[in-house]
Order: C-alpha cells, then sequence, then structure tokens
C-alpha cells in the first residue's frame, strides 16, 4: 500500500506537472498517462545493461501526445540504478517500484524506494532546467551534487518534501525525499541527509550534457 508519504511526494510532483503542461483537454490527457500496468520494454536505457524485470520497465515513449519538440528521456530510475548505489543511498532495494509514469506533453519516469529513515521517489524528465529554475525561483537555492548543476527546493506548499534536482542533458532528474514516521522519532529535519542520499545516486544518471 502506498505511504502518505509517497502521496505527499506524488502531489509535489503532480504540481510541477501541471504548471509545465501545455493545454491539452482533461481527457485526452488523462489517457496519455501511461501506468507500469500497459508497460513494455523500451529503448530507454539500450545502451547501457539495465534491469530487465518485467514489472519494473518503463513505458513506450512515443504516442500521440509526445510530437512536442522535446526530447526523449533517457535515464529510467527503476531500470538504471543498480543496488549498490540504493543500498549506499541507505534505501531498501527490494522496496523498488514504479511510480506513475507520465508519457505526454513532456515524459516523467517515475521509480519509489523505501528506506528506515526516508522515502524517495525520483523522476527523471525532459521538462528544460531553465523551466525548472523559473517554476521553484524564490523557494530554491543552487548547489552542486558531484560537480553537477543542481538546485535545492523547499516549496512552502510541500512542506514534507525536500527535494533536489540536478540536470540532465534532456532536462533534470527530481528526487522528492519524505521522513518516514521512524525519521520523524529519529529528529530528523525536513532535508537532512537528502544531499547525500542524491550524492550516492547521482553516479547512475547518465551525463550532465
Amino acid at each position: 500500500m502506498i505511504s502518505r508519504n509517497l502521496l505527499a511526494v506524488a502531489a509535489a510532483a503532480g504540481a510541477f506537472m501541471g504548471l509545465v503542461a501545455c493545454s491539452t483537454p482533461a481527457e485526452p490527457r488523462e489517457t496519455a498517462v501511461a501506468t507500469s500496468e500497459s508497460s513494455e520494454v523500451s529503448r530507454t536505457g539500450s545502451a547501457r545493461p539495465t534491469l530487465t524485470e518485467s514489472r519494473l520497465q518503463p513505458p513506450p515513449l512515443e504516442n500521440d501526445y509526445t510530437n512536442q519538440g522535446r526530447p526523449e528521456v533517457v535515464f529510467d530510475p527503476c531500470t538504471w540504478i543498480n543496488d549498490e548505489a540504493v543500498s549506499e543511498a541507505g534505501l531498501d532495494p527490494a522496496t523498488r517500484r514504479r511510480g506513475q509514469d507520465v508519457v505526454a506533453e513532456y515524459t516523467f519516469l517515475t521509480c519509489n524506494f523505501d528506506g528506515e529513515l526516508r522515502n524517495l521517489s525520483i523522476e527523471s524528465g525532459n521538462v528544460a532546467w531553465e523551466e525548472d529554475l523559473q517554476r521553484y525561483s524564490g523557494v530554491s537555492e543552487p548547489l552542486t551534487v558531484n560537480g553537477r548543476e543542481a538546485l535545492l527546493v523547499q516549496d512552502p506548499d510541500q512542506e514534507r518534501v525536500c527535494g533536489i534536482h540536478v540536470r540532465t542533458e534532456v532536462g533534470f532528474v527530481m528526487f522528492s525525499s519524505t521522513r518516514t514516521f521512524e525519521g520523524n522519532e529519529a529528529g530528523l529535519q525536513r532535508c537532512d541527509g537528502v544531499l547525500e542520499i542524491v550524492t550516492a545516486l547521482e553516479p547512475e544518471i547518465g551525463p550532465e550534457n
């Protein structure tokens, strides 16, 4: 069952996506949201070894709604990140599962992980970095992760979520973390330890440009 923490993360991603989406009618847009139930092996990540379990595979990246001039998402967080990196980040590889992938005017491929103190949602998208900077202007600050351009986001509308966005060749990857009950009991503050989690996972996501 999806935890309240992960629902909060999903809400944060939905808020961003709602602001950057084009004006597509509601019914077709809903049809274009692809979930793991209808997913199949796609070209995503084909240039390197990936996890092959069927339930982890991303949806097809082409449909009637994707011809919007945006590049195809290359990095899929559910099949590119190896178990060793997940464990190093303090998360449980056995909890790896697809979130709600969106393949429409823009694409976000999503994977969720649980940990003892923190849960994490990773979303890889083709929304331009400049759009992300504009969207979170005033509630973010720049930083670097392993030398890569990044953004620390603390949106007051999502008080439980600490976000770190890192730039990629086609857009950015959004790491959204929430504290578990145990994390709250341990006294973790909103963003305690999140940079360390992202630092451990960043080498898995491919080049910045």
